[in-house]
């Protein structure tokens, strides 16, 4: 489901983590990706994420997807070495070569809190590029079948792109106009895109609108729910995981605590 998020001047605010768009937006809180889609997108969007620092073995998979000719675009505030090139610890010949593998062929830096500007920037140019191609009697940018089957709210997506001025997303994202304009011509060009965001996306204060942006773009051209497209929020600390494998979580399902009484013989409190 298309949101019609407005974004603020600058967010620098700390604030809890939230999957909540997710969830609005295409009924799941998870990512629409497993790692076999890597090896079949032709366009990766790196989204406020540091892999190297991070989740480390996404590293491999982004090494793979670059080593095979497809493109990847990182788009973070902070310029991390990890997203530029990446020296395998399991290639003999990186390693004793010193050598390394190109990862981002481009690198924009946004400004802090200024996601959700830059990604309808990105969605207000292709707008204007499906108009100019129906206009020459070319095929458009936009998926229009996939939106009117598998979608709702894109007349207010459209509406709200339309009212947003150039200026203010300029402001708001601190990227030069050509930048996002490269963008959304990747983007555009992509017949598979899959879009990876970290924490950098959803700890702080407009976390949920700028899950939602990154839904609305990806719906827009339909790479949601086919085969090397799609969605996906980078999770990937081990600890957390396995954490909430035991059961450890502050709000724990009553399904859960009646599974860990029938298996380990008994009754877990309620609160």
């Amino acid at each position: 489901e298309y949101g019609t998020n407005n974004f603020p001047d600058c967010s620098n605010m700390c604030h809890e983590p939230t999957s909540v768009g997710l969830p609005e937006s295409i009924g799941v809180g998870k990512g629409t990706v497993e790692l076999e889609d890597f090896d079949h997108c032709d366009l990766v969007l790196c989204i406020g994420h540091n892999p190297g620092t991070n989740h480390p073995r996404m590293l491999g998979t982004l090494r793979e997807v670059s080593k095979r000719g497809a493109t990847i675009v990182a788009i973070n505030p902070l310029r991390e070495r990890g997203l530029e090139r990446f020296t395998s610890p399991q290639s003999p010949i990186e390693m004793l070569s010193m050598s390394s593998t190109e990862l981002a062929s481009t690198y924009y830096k946004v400004r802090v809190g200024g996601d959700a500007a830059m990604l309808k920037g990105v969605m207000k140019i292709l707008l204007t590029m499906h108009e100019e191609a129906l206009s020459k009697g070319e095929p458009g940018v936009i998926d229009e079948a996939f939106i009117t089957e598998h979608t709702e709210g894109f007349d207010a997506l459209k509406a709200d792109l339309e009212s947003t001025d150039w200026e203010h997303i300029l402001k708001v994202s601190g990227m030069a106009r050509e930048e996002i304009q490269h963008i959304a011509r990747l983007y555009a060009s992509a017949e598979r895109t899959i879009i990876c965001y970290g924490m950098g996306i959803t700890q702080h204060q407009y976390g949920t609108q700028n899950v939602q942006q990154i839904a609305n773009l990806l719906l827009m051209r339909g790479n949601i729910g086919k085969p090397g497209a799609g969605i996906c929020p980078l999770r990937g600390h081990s600890n957390v995981q396995g954490d909430r494998t035991v059961g450890i979580t502050e709000i724990p399902p009553q399904s859960l605590l009646d599974g860990i009484e029938k298996v380990f013989g008994f009754h877990p409190p309620q609160k």
